[in-house]
């Protein structure tokens, strides 16, 4: 005769907890998404946490069973920001240095890599695919706590260093030099602008909003912008 072990207790007990699990991830994240719309809104000394909690349909005991107090919060959201925006650009990252470091890599491919890498920021910060708090949050955090800005710099750095690889590669210069970093920060910088302060900008151009259209005039006038800095610093050179 064999024996059958019972399993159907343990199966019982998997499936009770399951939708549990669930609902407290989707608690969780739900209370991410507010807070980094609040802090981005009001900054880290204006959020209430009882606001947060309100907005989310939770309470305060939610806050501090998942992330302990505000710090925690704070802390988390930045973490949160900072993995999606590295996750959005790690493989144009990834792909753009792979190219550089191919031997034989031409000005021209250094050139058209620079463009699609701040071409590709623009989108991402004027674009759909993050929400318009996400960029405010960043911006506001730049003046916040030291630890949280360095969670954000974090997922941010990977773009500033290949930027600046690629701006080395194109000027002959070390890719660590204070003046390729300071030029790597200035173009990135340049492209936040539109995000940065948008009001000023739809004022400035009389645009009514930055939809697909505005965008694409913004990418022409990046490339234009890089093709003349570089590609006539190589003419003055070959000559």
């Amino acid at each position: 005769m064999q024996w059958e072990i019972p399993v159907k207790p343990k199966r019982m007990l998997s499936t009770k907890r399951r939708p549990t699990s669930d609902r407290g991830e989707v608690t969780r994240q739900r209370l991410l998404e507010v807070a980094i719309r609040i802090f981005a809104a009001r900054g880290f000394d204006g959020a209430r946490t009882r606001d947060i909690a309100e907005a989310a349909k939770t309470n305060l005991v939610s806050i501090a069973y998942y992330f302990g107090n505000k710090q925690g919060l704070y802390h988390a959201v930045a973490r949160h920001v900072a993995t999606r925006w590295a996750a959005r650009q790690e493989p144009l990252i990834r792909q753009a240095q792979t190219s550089m470091a191919r031997p034989g890599i031409t000005h021209r491919e250094l050139v058209g890599i620079l463009c699609t890498l701040l071409c590709d920021f623009t989108r991402l910060i004027l674009g759909d695919f993050l929400p318009d708090y996400y960029g405010k949050f960043v911006s506001q955090a730049a003046s916040g706590p030291a630890r949280e800005f360095s969670v954000i710099n974090r997922g941010l750095a990977p773009l500033r260093v290949t930027v600046a690889e690629a701006m080395a590669g194109l000027t002959g210069e070390s890719a660590t030099s204070p003046a390729i970093q300071v030029r790597a920060l200035s173009m990135i910088g340049s492209c936040s602008l539109f995000r940065r302060d948008r009001p000023a900008v739809l004022r400035a151009l009389k645009w009514k909003q930055i939809g697909a259209k505005e965008i694409k005039v913004i990418e022409k006038a990046i490339r234009a912008n890089i093709q003349a800095m570089f590609c006539q610093s190589s003419n003055r050179n070959s000559e």
